[in-house]
């Protein structure tokens, strides 16, 4: 028995010997060459290197950093540093997989301007300004099932432009893992020209609910409570109530 436990040590180190050796430049060459994923400036190892400019679609990260952590792996994990910049902002996080096909990511944080999300997520007519900072503990996921995650992102000096510009205040969104084992997001914001109050999550067989209330400010002005009253039920108390569930196919 010994002896077999000695030989599989053996084999195990000998493996991550030979990655931690192999230089990165011909694996992403290789990786250029056969996806939409182009890799240049890239220095040291597969197990940890660096890539001065990655390039996937209209998404370009700046300065990255890679360090594979080998002893996840013994606790059945493959796990990777990753550190990087965007748009001169820098990310960081540890992402990874456990043999049983669960992903993870881990200390996500990230700071994004949320007229650039707004590019990337194709979001027609309106316009967002203000900084989104994302802080996430650790989500995790699986392929086929909704994720879960825990942690917070925060919208400061956030702002909405349609036909007007709506002042949001600072927004915060704190995700947590709700009883029944599905993702809760509780929002809130203080400031702006609307109070925004409510939770939204993402429940088993791929569904959707959301309960906001909105509530005009002093400062909101006529065009701002008009726009409200286009997808939010305006109540007696003259706040407005958003009430959605459905479907996610419906909205992605």
């Amino acid at each position: 028995m010994k002896k077999r436990h000695y030989l599989l040590t053996a084999i195990i180190s000998y493996f991550v010997l030979l990655i931690a050796t192999i230089p990165a430049k011909p694996v992403t060459d290789l990786i250029n060459d056969n996806s939409p994923l182009t890799i240049q400036g890239v220095s040291g190892t597969l197990w940890s290197g660096n890539a001065y400019v990655i390039t996937i679609n209209n998404l370009q990260l700046k300065k990255t950093q890679w360090s594979f952590k080998l002893w996840q792996l013994f606790t059945g994990k493959i796990a990777i540093d990753i550190n990087t910049h965007f748009s001169n902002n820098k990310i960081s996080a540890e992402f990874g997989s456990s043999f049983t096909g669960r992903y993870f990511v881990n200390e996500l944080s990230a700071k994004i301007a949320a007229h650039k999300i707004a590019q990337f997520a194709n979001i027609p007519l309106a316009q967002l300004g203000g900084m989104i900072s994302v802080n996430i503990k650790h989500a995790e996921w699986k392929q086929g099932e909704l994720p879960l995650a825990d942690g917070e992102i925060k919208w400061n000096n956030a702002s909405i432009t349609v036909a007007d510009t709506a002042a949001l205040g600072n927004v915060s969104i704190v995700l947590s893992k709700s009883d029944q084992q599905s993702l809760k997001a509780t929002i809130n914001n203080q400031g702006g020209d609307i109070k925004i109050s409510g939770t939204a999550a993402l429940v088993p067989e791929k569904n959707y609910t959301a309960n906001i209330k909105l509530s005009p400010a002093a400062t909101a002005n006529n065009n701002i409570r008009q726009s409200l009253g286009l997808f939010a039920q305006k109540q007696p108390n003259g706040e407005y109530l958003l009430r959605k569930s459905g479907s996610l196919d419906q909205i992605m």
